[in-house]
This record gives structure tokens, C-alpha cells and sequence, in this order.
């Protein structure tokens, strides 16, 4: 008999104490549930970024008298949504050509060219001004200038 009281008063005390560290866990340590509200007011995660790489375009640098040196620029854009990278890829021609118009363009103003280095900044400055003018200013979010090579003569 003194058998079974122990064992109802164990099994009593082993209840009373999942109770109590269940209780204890929702107060203290599970997060409190979502309201309404707050689910509406929370942003939904961004998008991985889309990038869309272009071919590599290479344009001389000429001289007084004769090429002094080829350089070699890899592209790519990063793009807003799946719709500006499809409409991008729509108008690759395009957007190769104004690209190299624009490269040949500020060197021939002498802007690219900071003494015997390329001006980096410069250039992505401009081939997002071109990319704008060409696509709209929403499509493109950034011109990344992801190597450039220089190989002198």
C-alpha cells in the first residue's frame, strides 16, 4: 500500500512540475505571438539581388601618333526585378552598343584616363547615365565595373 501512495505522489509531483516549467517557458522564453498589426507593419524579406553580366567590351586608348593601350572592361548590372532583367536581355544589342559608344565617348573627352589609370568612378558614372537614358531610371539599380585590364603597348 505504501508502494502505491509513493507512486501516485510521484507521478502528482512529476506533473506539477512539467506544468510549471511550461508555463514558465511561455512567460519567459517562447516569443510572444504576432498580433495582426504587427504582422502587416513587418517588411517581407527583399529579393536576392538579380544580376545580368554583359560580354566584356575592350576599347584602345589612342595616342598623339598610335594606339598606347587596350582596355579591357567586365560588366554586369544589377537590375530591380525579373521583368527589368528580361527586358534588359530583350534589348542586349542595344545596351552593348550605347555601352561601347559611351566607353569610346569619355575616352575621346579624356575623362576615363586619370594619367596611365582608368577612372573607375567616372565610368560607372556615366554607363548608368546611358543605361538610364536607354532603359529608364527604375530598370537598372547599379552598373558594377567588375575587372578592368590594361595592357600597354
Amino acid at each position: 500500500m505504501k508502494g502505491i501512495i509513493l507512486l501516485v505522489v510521484g507521478i502528482v509531483l512529476l506533473a506539477a512540475g512539467v506544468g510549471g516549467g511550461w508555463v514558465a517557458y511561455k512567460k519567459y522564453i517562447a516569443p510572444p505571438p504576432e498580433s495582426a498589426e504587427q504582422a502587416k507593419g513587418k517588411k517581407q524579406p527583399e529579393p536576392p539581388p538579380i544580376y545580368v553580366r554583359l560580354a566584356p567590351f575592350t576599347v584602345p586608348a589612342i595616342g598623339a601618333e598610335r594606339p598606347e593601350q587596350l582596355i579591357t572592361f567586365v560588366i554586369v548590372l544589377l537590375v530591380s526585378n525579373q521583368s527589368a532583367e528580361s527586358q534588359v536581355n530583350d534589348r542586349m544589342p542595344r545596351v552593348m552598343d550605347t555601352f561601347l559608344t559611351t566607353l569610346y565617348a569619355s575616352i575621346d573627352e579624356g575623362e576615363m584616363i586619370n594619367g596611365s589609370l582608368v577612372n573607375v568612378g567616372g565610368v560607372k558614372k556615366r554607363l548608368q547615365a546611358a543605361c538610364d537614358r536607354l532603359l529608364g531610371n527604375d530598370v537598372v539599380k547599379e552598373v558594377l565595373v567588375q575587372t578592368v585590364l590594361q595592357r600597354r603597348f
